[in-house]
């Protein structure tokens, strides 16, 4: 197989390469399989099916409503969602989410972000009116049950009892 890479491009992986001490082919292999799933596990039937599972899961969560979920050609997603920040859970919910969807492991990370999102302030008003939060998938093909699976494992069970959750 022969690429033909953007000189801009060529250029600052070949730098890499040389940084790592490591051929430009194995530099650019090594690359490829941190971000290319095995072919087992490429399947966008995967995301259809496992999506709702998420979305449905998430909207139980304490003060959650999921506003818009979705897939990228690329076989990315994403989910919407807002936070009642009046909630007596709020702030519980985000460390929570941002624990387990952003830091649960730093030797095998979840394939997840979980982060604000929002309109420019000056323009849509503040925070109870236009904070929303999303939570993305950073590798495509990622199953969205799996994850449903893992916070249902680590968030309080049942997760819509509030008195399950520290205050």
């Amino acid at each position: 197989m022969e690429i033909n890479l953007p000189k801009k491009l060529n250029k600052a992986l070949e730098k890499e390469a040389k940084d790592a001490n490591v051929s430009l082919n194995a530099h650019i292999i090594k690359k490829l399989e941190a971000i290319t799933p095995p072919s087992e596990y490429i399947d966008a039937s995967v995301l259809k099916k496992g999506l709702p599972i998420l979305v449905d899961y998430i909207n139980t969560i304490p003060g959650i409503t999921v506003l818009s979920s979705d897939r990228s050609p690329d076989a990315f997603w994403w989910v919407k969602l807002t936070i009642d920040i009046q909630h007596k859970l709020a702030w519980n919910v985000v460390q929570e989410l941002g624990f387990v969807l952003n830091y649960i492991s730093i030797q095998e990370p979840l394939p997840t972000v979980f982060k604000p999102v929002s309109p420019p302030p000056y323009l849509n008003g503040g925070p109870e009116e236009c904070l929303c939060w999303v939570i993305e998938s950073t590798y495509n093909y990622i199953d969205p049950k799996w994850i449903k699976e893992v916070l249902e494992g680590r968030l309080p069970s049942p997760v819509n009892d509030e008195n399950n959750w520290s205050l």
